[in-house]
């Protein structure tokens, strides 16, 4: 090779790493165009701005060369919408602008003319796949739209998987537009194959198998369902006996379209301990401890206790729990507590034990029927006294939500009644009934609205015979904001707190979401404790925030009493899910 050919391919690399060089500078300082969309709105204007926002930068002096790509990316974002003949004109922009403005008329929208969805084989007997036939996205007469069109695919599928149809296909699915006719046919044809069951159910980790059987809301031969398997998996992690919880269908062993299903469960330590701290202005700080035997012995007997101390209250729990039909829904709990309150114009010391049979009514009401004895030595302002009490009760609790640890719906609802009399050899007669309702419910996505009502009664009682524990107080984080926590109640002839045989608490709430995890939140609360509904009610109201953690919302408050005449405030916080 000759030395002229030498330099020429030096000098040619050169001027081809200069090029790139000085084309990259331009690249650098080249400003990208922005796009100004008119004539669409709504939908059909995000999904041109979503089109637009995808393709790759257009340097705002060379637009006119790009023409092409930018109405192809136009005409699919309305396409994708039902809008076929779209008019598209640009306005380019001069060396002072760097915006393109886009100029849409839409045009007439393409509408479906007819829905042709068949099924095959087993789905056509299964109601949940004629549901979904019933409930279509789409529907004839309408805009055509191939998202909706593509979730009517997505929904036979996931049915298809969840409900056990593994040899589920689809056979055709098209969309047939007569774009000058402005109609659309849509044409599914869905084969599911045959249903697969559940095959034999393995147990291992655990010889005690006979405890958990309960909890199998499936047999063999059932039809199969993935949500089946994931209640049972919620239902053994529920239990607290478990540290390891492994719930699989063994698929690729199915047999004659029957599928084993594999429960592999390991037990938890034989002593699980924790401790914790917390905080909150009801209670001030405080410490707790707390030690538990998931197992004491073969038959699923649990043994948990509780040390909490804080700044106004201590106390001391132990709690025996005793399965019967359901280690979840059907147990027996012997439960003995110490309690040491000096709170306010409050002294008490409480040792109670109770015997609580806990069932579940309907799936949804938790029910528990108790005998409790309490012994209690206490001073409430002017009064004082020793006191035993023998009370027999019931409660009823139901708690939905939807969300998870962040609810966007639900509700709570609690009733509880006990009797104390000389009868049975309790110290006073006395009807004991509380009750509380709270619904959460979400609107628009980022509007929360919570209200909250509470009601109690000292039936048939004398306030001075009654013990200081059984009284009614209100006030606090959780019932009259802007108040200190219980200090609202009738005053005796000392001007002390003396508690009350009635208490009467309502509250409404807002919430806006401002951020994933954060919300604003205003509120007002009204309540009383009184004997007689003679005294004037309590009015709180304030402003806060709500941020979400991993162990619940953060509640913090500024509240006011804004129906004193010295307008007393207070900073509230909580930590705890909503319901």
């Amino acid at each position: 090779m000759s030395g002229d050919s030498l330099k020429y391919k030096k000098y040619r690399n050169y001027l081809i790493a200069v090029c790139l060089f000085l084309g990259g500078i331009s690249s650098a300082l080249a400003t990208p165009v922005t796009y100004d969309v008119r004539g669409v709105k709504g939908e059909l204007l995000d999904n041109v701005n979503y089109y637009l926002a995808a393709l790759p930068v257009i340097d705002s002096q060379r637009v006119e060369g790009r023409e092409k790509k930018i109405t192809e990316a136009i005409r699919k974002s309305l396409q994708a919408v039902g809008y076929y003949s779209p008019t598209i004109d640009f306005k380019y922009p001069d060396e002072k602008s760097h915006t393109l403005q886009v100029q849409i008329e839409p045009g007439k929208p393409v509408k479906v003319r007819q829905i042709q969805i068949e099924l095959y084989d087993d789905a056509q007997k299964d109601a949940d796949f004629l549901k979904i036939l019933s409930s279509l996205d789409l529907e004839t007469g309408a805009v055509l739209h191939h998202g909706k069109y593509e979730n009517i695919k997505r929904r036979l599928k996931t049915l298809a998987a969840t409900h056990g149809y593994f040899d589920a296909k689809i056979v055709r699915s098209d969309v047939q537009v007569y774009p000058r006719d402005e109609v659309a046919d849509i044409n599914i044809v869905f084969n599911s194959g045959h249903r697969y069951r559940f095959g034999a159910i393995t147990i291992d980790g655990i010889p005690q198998t006979k405890l958990i059987q309960p909890l199998l809301r499936f047999k063999q031969g059932d039809a199969f369902d993935t949500l089946k398997l994931a209640e049972l998996s919620q239902s053994l992690s529920q239990t607290r006996y478990f540290q390891v919880v492994d719930v699989h269908p063994q698929i690729s062993q199915a047999e004659d379209y029957q599928i084993p299903v594999m429960v592999h469960l390991e037990k938890k330590k034989p002593n699980q301990m924790e401790t914790g701290l917390g905080f909150s202005t009801d209670e001030g700080p405080r410490v707790q401890w707390n030690w538990e035997r998931p197992w004491v012995n073969d038959y699923g007997h649990r043994f948990s206790s509780q040390i909490k101390v804080a700044q106004t209250t201590q106390t001391v729990d132990f709690s025996y729990r005793i399965p019967n039909k359901n280690p979840i829904d059907d147990y027996y709990q012997l439960q003995t507590t110490y309690e040491n309150v000096a709170q306010d114009d409050t002294r008490s010391q409480k040792i109670e034990a109770g015997l609580h049979y806990w069932t579940t009514l309907m799936g949804q009401w938790q029910r528990d029927y108790f005998f409790k004895t309490a012994y209690e030595k206490y001073e409430q302002g002017e009064d004082s006294g020793n006191s035993l009490l023998f009370m027999p009760g019931a409660s009823i609790t139901r708690v939905r939500s939807k969300g998870g640890i962040d609810p966007y719906w639900g509700d709570q609802q609690i009733l509880s009644v006990m009797f104390s009399d000389p009868v049975w050899a309790s110290d006073t007669r006395f009807v004991k009934v509380w009750g509380r309702t709270k619904w959460l419910r979400t609107y628009a996505s980022n509007h929360r609205f919570i209200f909250r009502a509470e009601q109690g009664a000292l039936l048939w009682g004398n306030l001075s015979e009654i013990p200081a524990s059984q009284r009614f107080f209100t006030g606090g984080d959780q019932t009259v904001r802007g108040f200190a926590y219980e200090s609202i109640s009738p005053l005796d002839s000392s001007g002390q707190l003396s508690g009350a045989l009635n208490t009467t608490v309502g509250s409404l709430e807002y919430n806006y979401q401002i951020a994933p995890k954060w919300r604003i939140a205003t509120f007002v609360d009204a309540g009383t404790a009184t004997n007689d509904y003679q005294e004037p009610w309590k009015i709180g109201t304030g402003i806060g925030g709500r941020w979400l953690t991993p162990v619940g919302q953060l509640r913090f408050d500024l509240a006011f009493g804004v129906s004193e005449e010295s307008v007393p405030f207070r900073l509230h916080f909580a930590l705890g899910p909503e319901l």
